[in-house]
């Protein structure tokens, strides 16, 4: 792995930190799965509680534009409902 790629790696892997920390300070419930494709999107579904998905959206949506506008990183958010055998 190159410098650059490894760079590239810790920047993404920072933004989805920061991306879960925002969510969890709103919803300290929240879970995250994450895959990445082999064209480097990232994929991060995150479940919670919230009962509008434009929740989840409006903690997200502005840094995830930034991301794609400075650094051409691709992360989508899925908002997911907790499913319910967990809450029990």
């Amino acid at each position: 792995m190159s410098a650059s790629q490894s760079e590239a790696n810790q920047l993404v892997a920072d933004l989805i930190a920061e991306l879960q920390h925002a969510i969890r300070a709103r919803f300290p419930e929240a879970a995250f799965d994450q895959r990445v494709a082999q064209d480097g999107r990232v994929y991060l579904s995150v479940y919670t509680t919230a009962t509008n998905d434009f929740d989840v959206q409006d903690l997200t949506s502005e840094r995830i534009v930034d991301a794609f506008i400075r650094h051409d990183v691709k992360i989508h958010v899925f908002p997911r409902p907790v499913p319910v055998a967990t809450l029990r």
